[in-house]
Parts: C-alpha cells; sequence; structure tokens
C-alpha cells in the first residue's frame, strides 16, 4: 500500500503506539490527524511529527477528545470535512490489580475507553470510508486477549472485547472494500506501561518475568508491514507469535501457575 497522500486517523495518537505509527505515516507522506484527550501532549505531538513530513504539503491536525464519550467525539469530528482512507484504533488504558481490590468505575472505565472507544470512533469513521468504498481499519487489541492472566480483571476483558468486535466487523466491512486488521502487542515501552508496572500484582509480576518488552518503534514497523501486506493479524515480537498459536495450552500452563503462586499467598 502506498501511503502518500492518504488521511489517517490514530485515536492515542499522542504517545506510545500511537506516535510511533504516526511518525512512520508521516514520513511516508500520509496526512494525520491525531486525536487523544490531552491537548498539551497532541500540540507537542504535533510539532514533532511536522518535522518528519515527507513533503509541505502535507498536513498534521489534531483533535481533542474522550473516545469513551460518544457525542463529544462526534461533535469533535465534525469539523474535519474529508473522509478518512485508515483508522488506526490505539487509545487504551490499562489497570491492573487484583479483583476483589478495585472499585467497580475502573472496569467500567476501562470498558468504556478500550472496547467502546474503539466501537465510537470506528462507527463514525467507517461511514465515509463505506461511501468511497474503500478504506483500512485497525484495531489495536493485546496479547491479554489470547489468555487470561492473573490480575488482569479488568483490562484483558475489554480487549477480549475488541478482538470479538473486530472479527465481526471484517465480514461486513469486506463488501464494502474495506480491510480490518487486529492488532495483539505485548508488553510495549510506553507511558501506558510505566503505569501498569506500579500498581501490577507481586503475582502478576512473577508471571510476566522474562517476558521482555518491545519498543513502540518496533511494534510500529510491524503494524505498518502488516497493513501494507493488508494481514487480518498482526503480532509483534516471536513470543507474541508463539502465544496465538498455543494460547489454550498457554492459558491452562498459566492459570496452573497463577493458582500455584496464589495458594501461597498468606
Amino acid at each position: 500500500m502506498d501511503f502518500s497522500g492518504k488521511y489517517v486517523l490514530i485515536s492515542g495518537g499522542s504517545s506510545g503506539i500511537g506516535l510511533s505509527v504516526a511518525k512512520k505515516l508521516v514520513e511516508r507522506g500520509a496526512h494525520l490527524t491525531l486525536l487523544a484527550r490531552r491537548r498539551n501532549l497532541l500540540e507537542e505531538a504535533a510539532s514533532l511529527l511536522k518535522v518528519n513530513v515527507a513533503d509541505q504539503d502535507q498536513s498534521i491536525e489534531f483533535v481533542s477528545a474522550d473516545v469513551s464519550d460518544y457525542d463529544n467525539l462526534r461533535k469533535s469530528l465534525a469539523k474535519i470535512t474529508h473522509p478518512f482512507d485508515i483508522l488506526i484504533n490505539s487509545a487504551g488504558v490499562a489497570y491492573p490489580g487484583e479483583f476483589t481490590e478495585m472499585e467497580s468505575d475502573i472496569f467500567r472505565n476501562v470498558m468504556e475507553i478500550n472496547y467502546l472507544g474503539t466501537v465510537n470512533l470506528t462507527k463514525l469513521v467507517v461511514p465515509g470510508m463505506i461511501a468511497q468504498r474503500s478504506g483500512y481499519v485497525v484495531n489495536i487489541s493485546s496479547l491479554a486477549a489470547l489468555i487470561g492472566i492473573y490480575g488482569y480483571t479488568a483490562y484483558a476483558p475489554s480487549k477480549f472485547a475488541v478482538r470479538g468486535f473486530t472479527h465481526c466487523l471484517r465480514a461486513e466491512m469486506k463488501p464494502y472494500g474495506i480491510d480490518v486488521s487486529i492488532v495483539y502487542p505485548p508488553d510495549t515501552d510506553t507511558p501506558q506501561l510505566a503505569f501498569e508496572r506500579s500498581r501490577i500484582p507481586e503475582i502478576t509480576q512473577k508471571i510476566n518475568e522474562g517476558g521482555g518488552i518491545l519498543s513502540p518503534d518496533h511494534v510500529a514497523d510491524v503494524i505498518i508491514k502488516g497493513i501494507e501486506n493488508k494481514k487480518f493479524v498482526i503480532i509483534p515480537g516471536f513470543q507474541g507469535k508463539v502465544i496465538y498459536r498455543f494460547a489454550g495450552l498457554i492459558d491452562t500452563f498459566m492459570f496452573k501457575y497463577a493458582v500455584k503462586l496464589a495458594s501461597k499467598k498468606p
């Protein structure tokens, strides 16, 4: 796929994987619109991207909005007159913790951002793609959508939901010439991971030991290549490919290991 001249919308585009993907695409001549909640980070990201444009005619815009608030999102995007060729749903939050120790609001908030945020933005962008009979939707899920992990009762279900949504969406969009991909990144060195590590349960930390961390630039390279090859499933890293291939066996092993560790709790 030639990204030159394509209009791309990236949620969560002010940092992490979203920003790294934005850098790769702007270097390839794409017009970018970044969407996130914090305006100051969006302004910084836009300034950074303008330095890397392939052509001075490229547009780099940003929209400050909350993907979980459909009405606000709709009003914010109404200011943009052109349809998008590519949508990358990268906005998301992770909030680890043991189920009995987390407030119910955390579960609702994570689901509203990770899952309904993906649905909301796709709902608003896809009609323009349908009208032009072409487009590409990329949803960022997680390896946590493939297996159950101790300490992720809030986060993993939201990413399982993104996985189910993407599989269903793929079939409905294909007749309109719209391609769909889902990305299963492992732990990636982002500000979100730093927050996650600050409150991860001890048992979860032991489970994750030796798992490794990928750079957001590496993950972005894999995502770009996957889009170019129109791959439905995009998996950065060897570990992720193994988990995807043997998810059932690994899920059983993780369950037994977590139970063993939890049985030693005082």
